[in-house]
């Protein structure tokens, strides 16, 4: 007969080795791993999975499993594994973040136009007053925002809730903190929606006056499905001068119009290039098509945000432009555009119930 000598905790640390599929984290730091009992050398395990596909579940169930049959001295293994409940399954359609008052999601028609730049630097203007700001990098393709703020690790899970990380006073979430370094995404658009409500309704924001969320450039299905998942106060559309970007910035703003999410205006970023040197300003990209467009299709234009060596420094470095050099003239570019979006989610709020009347 052998005599047990495990323990819950030694249960829980090889646990540990079982990776989430997809994703770099082990499965109890990812919150999936619910109960963990020995009766004896007998071990009964129950898995929630944030899953509803019967693959993912199985592949966890089976990796447990296999992981625990190499310990010593393990007698029978009983895992009994099923799907998280999805937030608010009683209730189709958008579902609000508890103690989130406006979500602000930040948008471009293509890649390359520096959307997450803006998101980033727009999150911390908005924080500078002293209002409580969030962050959620939704770009699931291309997670940045990790390296611009300078946030590298893992959040952890507490009682079935991911704690975001804080940077510069934001709260902040990105998918990018649960893949490794060098995991290449490849997901289809349900799954990439299904991860996004995750971070959105599984994360433990509290109370927010803002959370920005930076979207993935497109307008794809998955696109449509992302901006339904949360009420949103509005939309922020980025594009730079170019031609091929303004007409893809129209399909983003056409994208919000179909879902009936208010547009809260047009930024363009890259717009005119400062020398460091000299200060002088160059349309390298021309000038002026973001302020064309929005006046075309009747919405607020929001303003310009130069190119400059310091807004690309401060991203690769962590130290964005608008706390590592605040008082320079791009860092106030985005500080005009963080007052002009506040006041614009203001005035969303306010007409939303005009709307719902009317």
């Amino acid at each position: 007969m052998v005599t047990p000598t495990l323990t819950t905790e030694e249960i829980l640390t090889t646990l540990r080795k079982v990776k989430y599929p997809g994703f770099s984290r082990d499965i109890v730091s990812f919150g999936v791993v619910k109960d963990a009992r020995l009766d004896g050398a007998n071990v009964s395990l129950a898995l929630q999975i944030p899953s509803q596909d019967p693959e993912v579940i199985a592949k966890v169930q089976a990796a447990a499993r296999e992981t625990l049959g190499s310990l010593p001295g393990i007698g029978e293994i009983h895992i009994q594994a099923g799907a998280r409940p999805a937030p608010h399954d009683s209730a189709p359609g958008p579902s609000p973040i508890p103690g989130v008052r406006h979500i602000i999601a930040v948008a471009s028609g293509k890649g390359g136009v520096g959307k997450t730049t803006v998101a980033v630097n727009l999150s911390l203007a908005l924080a500078r007053p002293g209002a409580a700001v969030g962050l959620l990098d939704a770009d699931i393709y291309g997670p940045n925002v990790p390296l611009m703020l300078g946030t590298p690790g893992q959040p952890v899970a507490e009682n079935g809730k991911i704690i975001p990380l804080e940077r510069y006073g934001l709260k902040v979430m990105s998918v990018g903190y649960l893949l490794g370094d060098q995991s290449p995404v490849i997901w289809r658009g349900p799954l990439v929606a299904q991860a996004v409500r995750q971070l959105l309704h599984e994360v433990r924001w509290g109370d927010l006056d803002t959370l920005v969320v930076d979207l993935p450039p497109g307008t794809g299905d998955a696109q449509l499905t992302l901006v339904q998942s949360v009420p949103l106060t509005g939309g922020v559309i980025v594009t730079t001068p170019s031609s091929v970007a303004l007409l893809d910035a129209e399909k983003g703003l056409r994208m919000f119009r179909k879902v009936r999410v208010p547009v809260l205006g047009i930024v363009e970023n890259m717009s005119y290039f400062i020398c460091p040197h000299c200060q002088a300003e160059t349309d390298v990209f021309s000038r002026g098509g973001g302020r064309e467009v929005s006046e075309a299709l009747g919405v607020p234009f929001l303003g310009e945000i130069p190119l400059h060596p310091a807004i690309r420094k401060g991203g690769d470095t962590g130290s964005p432009v608008v706390v590592g050099t605040p008082e320079s003239a791009e860092a106030r570019a985005f500080r005009d555009l963080a007052e002009k979006v506040r006041r614009a989610a203001e005035a969303a709020i306010e007409a939303m119930p005009q709307l719902i009347v009317h």
